[in-house]
């Protein structure tokens, strides 16, 4: 069979483990299905299964790799003919940027005549080949250009919504305040008897997500107010960036064979083939060049430009720090900076480091998928050799586990003593959410917010849902009051629990990026 993925199938409610070729295949068919040129099919191929190589277990915490919506890729288990084929025909081939490392897979429906630039579309430093590219190509295709007309009252209740774009009624205009090279609003102002600045793309998503995708198409448009409604007129169907789906297929048309239309897309990128024989070789890319040492490629890399190695090679030791006295040991990785005593096994410290460089990859895809550019800051992780130095310098009770002050700092109480508890993990995903969370919004986020999210990404779920208390009912300041200072163990606990029961209701109603991208809403 070779090497295989899990695919979470998330309108049958259940997980598969299936071949990489097949899960190629089926990526192929529910993303390109009405394809019917040959080598815009290959090109489809190719690019799937660059993501997966790039991106496997991205769904780690939740027990498989992919599941089968936009998050990841779109995937069908029925079988096409045409998109096996694809498959089977560039078996092994991926692409890669100019230093030999697999590029960042984007691909949409139409750019409308200009590739974005990932840049000014979401506000991350991206690769070069990501920069936009003018494409004449789709011009000739149906989704070129659209218009829409949107009642002003809709849009009002839309905008009202959320925070980025609520305005004080009436609405009164929506302008253009800059657009970029590729002809995509960076930043749109929204007024009523109040102003607001959004960019082009939020824009876009937070009038999709209320009234339906079809209506603002992307974010390349003019827009008009005539009398009770606006008009968008615009181009391109997507968020742009890398291989345009309609361009791909005119360029197929015309003779183009998957590598140039690749090529076209991502400027500079090379089609190279592999060769996989398990799924722990999935981890792993053949160098370029007949190079002989292999990179291991970081299952939720979040940049287009990494190469993780394990953790114990990145580590360097420092004795000294300029951002506050480490009385013990230090291992230092990006993002973080670790002190430990001389009670706590070093083996531990790096397993520590691993678990928390492992949870900032893992979120910073999460953050990729709402849009949203990982906040950067270094992060100071003391291990205490006890529970009294943990609660001496936190100033937190000795019941708690650990404790973040704002993005700066993570207390820790002695590692051995949450691993044998089973919780080490889990502890520091919390933790660094929190930190994450405090970046995103300023510190400003409302506490049962802050608390409910990081619960749900440190798979914390099942161990606080049972001191769920229905008859424990708080107003949301209350609840924000109390989490702030708990009188003991017992309450904390329920307060958890209601915090999450909060939060886990507003990402079944609104989906997880919409949350994050409520954190990121209480930035002034």
């Amino acid at each position: 069979m070779g090497p295989t993925v899990r695919v979470r199938i998330v309108s049958r409610e259940r997980t598969v483990e299936l071949a990489l070729e097949d899960y190629v295949a089926g990526v192929v068919a529910a993303e390109a299905g009405a394809e019917t040129e040959v080598e815009a099919l290959r090109a489809q191929a190719v690019l799937a299964r660059t993501f997966a190589l790039k991106n496997l277990g991205r769904h780690t915490v939740e027990g498989y790799d992919f599941c089968s919506t936009t998050h990841c890729q779109r995937f069908t288990p029925a079988r096409n003919v045409r998109a096996a084929q694809a498959a089977q025909q560039t078996r092994g081939e991926v692409a890669l940027d100019a230093d030999g490392r697999l590029i960042e897979a984007y691909y949409h429906a139409s750019c409308g005549g200009h590739t974005a630039d990932i840049r000014t579309l979401w506000g991350a430093k991206g690769p070069s080949y990501l920069r936009g590219v003018r494409d004449p190509f789709c011009l000739t295709m149906p989704r070129r250009e659209w218009t829409e007309r949107i009642a002003v009252s809709r849009l009002e209740t839309a905008l009202l919504l959320d925070q980025r774009t609520r305005v004080e009624p009436p609405l009164r205009s929506l302008s253009v305040v800059r657009r970029d090279a590729t002809g995509r609003v960076e930043r749109l102002a929204i007024e009523g008897r109040t102003r607001r600045i959004v960019s082009g793309w939020d824009f876009k998503l937070i009038i999709g997500r209320a009234l339906g995708w079809q209506h603002i198409k992307s974010s390349r448009f003019d827009l008009f107010h005539d009398g009770a409604e606006f008009i968008f007129r615009g181009g391109g169907f997507g968020h742009g960036l890398g291989l345009c789906q309609e361009g791909a297929h005119v360029m197929a048309r015309r003779g183009s064979d998957h590598r140039q239309i690749i090529g076209f897309y991502f400027p500079g990128a090379k089609i190279a083939q592999i060769s996989v024989a398990s799924r722990q070789d999935l981890l792993w890319t053949t160098p370029p060049h007949g190079a002989t040492s292999l990179s291991r490629i970081e299952p939720w890399s979040t940049t287009a430009n990494s190469h993780a190695t394990s953790a114990t090679g990145r580590i360097a030791n420092a004795l000294t720090s300029q951002r506050g006295a480490c009385p013990g040991r230090v291992l230092s990785a990006e993002g973080f900076r670790l002190c430990y005593g001389p009670r706590t096994d070093r083996r531990l410290a790096e397993r520590t480091l691993h678990i928390l460089e492992t949870a900032r990859a893992e979120l910073g895809v999460r953050l990729r998928a709402a849009y949203i550019a990982r906040p950067r800051f270094e992060l100071d992780v003391f291990l205490h050799d006890s529970t009294g130095d943990f609660v001496g310098a936190s100033g937190k009770p000795p019941w708690a586990a650990a404790a973040t002050m704002g993005h700066y700092r993570m207390d820790v109480q002695p590692v051995a003593l949450l691993e044998r508890r089973g919780v080490l993990r889990t502890t520091l995903r919390h933790e660094y959410a929190h930190a994450v969370i405090d970046a995103l919004g300023d510190g400003r986020a409302p506490l049962f917010l802050s608390e409910g999210l990081a619960i749900h990404f440190a798979g914390e779920a099942p161990s606080v849902v049972k001191h769920f208390d229905a008859r424990f009912d708080l107003s949301e300041d209350e609840l924000n009051r109390r989490l702030a200072q708990p009188s003991s163990d017992a309450e904390m606990r329920r307060l958890y629990a209601l915090a999450y029961k909060r939060t886990h209701a507003l990402i079944m109603s609104r989906g997880e990026e919409t949350v994050w991208r409520m954190i990121a809403g209480f930035r002034r």
